[in-house]
């Protein structure tokens, strides 16, 4: 295969992603210095229970909350001025119209309006926590959902367990999610980079069999290395750096890391024949123009997620020809909802929805059908019987999550890039569309939680 058809592909994160790192949060910067108090504000739960004495026959109204007037108030965790800043707005674009379509306009689930309030993690795990103790203790969250960040999921997905509420992830792609981190109150709205790494890894397996990987130093980075790792292994191809368990293969760099030079090195010594990107962000395209100045593409098929449509017009136009994941594009999938969801984004935005709309319009659809099944009680008990198992239709076509493990089981698509330059960003031809079970990845939580099938 000649290097000009080497596949190029933008990491998410992705993770969240990320690309996932990914994080998000909405709400404003203003909110980050008050949110360092916020654990102080605790108590101010404490003064529910004199409310009791008012409430006692209120027990009996429990199972009825869906005839209350009470908003359904859901902590938006986005990210709108941290390192993946650009993905926050996909995400609460997507959340948005998500609630639109699944309550049919109203905004509405069993007679409760849903309130969104909007938090800005910038990127940041301590700004995450924070802010998800805030959204639950000032403003009265009943749900949390986001973020890009896959750092700050993991913090978030924490407190959602600490206070017992339901925490559905998006787009965060880090396995560990689900994985290691497991608990009963987080379930995922996107895809993990497992299901990136097993739609990609037989493709690549045909380039070459001598691999090296470069990622983000941090959960997402990590955790799609890991993936990629494991995947590769397994089908054959060897890791020539680092090849271990912690070593993933890979050559990590910090986050922030604006000079390649010294890890791009690494890479050029190495002997490998095909190189595997993870990165998300905006390191992502002067890491690629260092790559190509000192000769990557000439000696090794590179391989990346392709990302949002901005970046593919700003950083991919050498890479055509070449083939990749993608998370998600709006031009590959012809189905009721995909055409409703476009349509509605753009009359609303202006522009066809992107890479991680997608997971933000996911959870609203998972929100809504678990409320519909507990006549609109957000309680966990309920929430996580109507999710577990739980099947729909959205923009990809059908989704499953997983009951063992909150995965979401999801069509995911190989891709080859055509060009950068339509005014609509029609950018690809579908190559291989896989269906959910052929991505499927495996159960990762501990054993100790006896889950695995």
């Amino acid at each position: 295969m000649q290097s000009t058809h080497f596949v190029r592909r933008v990491a998410m994160t992705l993770l969240v992603i990320l690309a996932l790192a990914l994080s998000a949060c909405g709400g404003g910067q203003t909110a980050q210095p008050t949110a360092a108090p916020q654990p102080t504000a605790a108590p101010t739960a404490a003064p529910q229970p004199t409310a009791a004495p008012t409430a006692a026959p209120q027990p009996t109204a429990a199972p009825t909350a869906a005839t209350t007037d009470e908003p359904i108030v859901v902590g938006l965790m986005t990210d709108n001025s941290g390192l993946l800043a650009i993905y926050g707005p996909m995400l609460e674009r997507g959340f948005t119209l998500g609630v639109e379509y699944a309550t049919n306009g109203t905004n509405a689930v069993a007679g409760r309006p849903i309130k969104v309030v909007v938090k800005d993690t910038a990127s940041t795990p301590e700004t995450g926590v924070a802010l998800a103790r805030e959204a639950i203790e000032s403003d009265g969250a009943d749900v949390l959902v986001g973020s890009p960040s896959s750092p700050v999921a993991l913090a978030i997905s924490a407190v959602a367990a600490e206070n017992k509420i339901i925490y559905i992830a998006a787009p965060a792609a880090t396995p560990a999610l689900t994985g290691d981190n497991f608990n009963i109150y987080t379930f995922r709205a996107g895809r993990t980079s497992v299901q990136d790494a097993l739609t990609m890894s037989a493709a690549l397996l045909q380039t070459g069999k001598k691999f090296i990987q470069i990622a983000q130093d941090n959960a997402f980075g990590r955790g799609s290395a890991g993936a990629f790792y494991a995947t590769v292994k397994a089908l054959g191809g060897e890791f020539v750096l680092n090849d271990t368990a912690e070593g993933a293969g890979t050559v990590f760099a910090p986050p922030d890391t604006t000079d390649f030079t010294p890890y791009i090195n690494q890479l050029l010594d190495s002997g490998a024949e095909v190189l595997i990107v993870t990165w998300s962000g905006t390191g992502f395209v002067p890491m690629f123009q260092q790559m190509q100045q000192l000769g990557v593409f000439d000696v090794m098929t590179v391989a990346t997620g392709f990302g949002d449509n901005q970046t593919m017009v700003n950083g991919y136009a050498d890479a055509i020809g070449s083939v990749g994941v993608s998370v998600y594009h709006y031009s590959l999938f012809d189905n009721p909802v995909n055409k409703w969801f476009t349509e509605r984004h753009k009359a609303a935005y202006g522009t066809p929805p992107d890479l991680f709309t997608e997971s933000g319009f996911n959870a609203a659809i998972m929100l809504v059908k678990a409320l519909e099944a507990t006549k609109g009680d957000p309680t966990a008990e309920g929430m996580i019987a109507a999710l577990e198992s739980m099947t729909f239709d959205g923009p990809k076509g059908t989704y499953t999550v997983r009951a063992s493990d909150h995965v979401l089981l999801q069509p995911m698509t190989l891709v080859r890039l055509l060009n950068t330059t339509d005014p609509d960003f029609k950018f690809f031809e579908l190559v291989t569309l896989f269906t959910p079970e052929q991505t499927a990845p495996p159960c990762m939580v501990p054993a100790a939680m006896n889950r695995c099938p």
